[in-house]
């Protein structure tokens, strides 16, 4: 009986381990790809090597575009995004209730860092605020500017990931 157990346990896991890899690659199949504007800061880690901290504009929303009561730290945040004539997506609104979004439009989930209520912000991560590069190619992307334009597959059960990130001349 041990035996039969120590195997459903083996291939729980199992199926655990390879559903968290299908879901990843799941990603590109089902999900959209949407593309936001950062501005990167390239730092090292010894560990793990060359990476850009990026920074992204629908990250900062201002009160005018929040609908409903106002959330607490920490709490997830709804962000609803339209692409503008470049293709690029800016925030349309935000909210701490679920939104609803037309065919061009894209919801991802953030979390609620802090709200200025002096500048009339609110400040959100939307995770992916981590890029790793290939070696000493982080200083090239950070002085490239703000003129950064990251693309995103955002996934229909929320989970999304950055494919890349390239300067742009507009």
């Amino acid at each position: 009986m041990k035996r039969v157990y120590f195997y459903i346990v083996v291939g729980l896991q199992v199926l655990f381990l390879a559903g968290m890899a299908y879901s990843y690659y799941a990603m590109d199949v089902y999900g959209e790809t949407i593309r936001l504007k950062t501005a990167p800061v390239d730092p090292r880690d010894p560990f793990y090597g060359d990476y850009v901290t990026l920074n992204y504009e629908v990250e900062q929303i201002p009160e005018e575009k929040w609908v409903g009561e106002s959330p607490e730290r920490d709490e997830v945040v709804h962000l609803l995004l339209s692409p503008n004539k470049s293709g690029i997506y800016e925030l349309t609104k935000a909210s701490s209730h679920s939104l609803a979004a037309s065919d061009d439009q894209v919801v991802i989930k953030a979390q609620l860092e802090r709200h200025n209520e002096q500048l009339n912000f609110y400040n959100v991560s939307i995770g992916l605020n981590r890029y790793y590069v290939d070696e000493k190619t982080g200083r090239q992307i950070e002085q490239a500017g703000g003129n950064q334009e990251v693309e995103i597959v955002v996934a229909p059960w929320g989970q999304k990931k950055i494919t890349g990130i390239e300067s742009i001349d507009r």
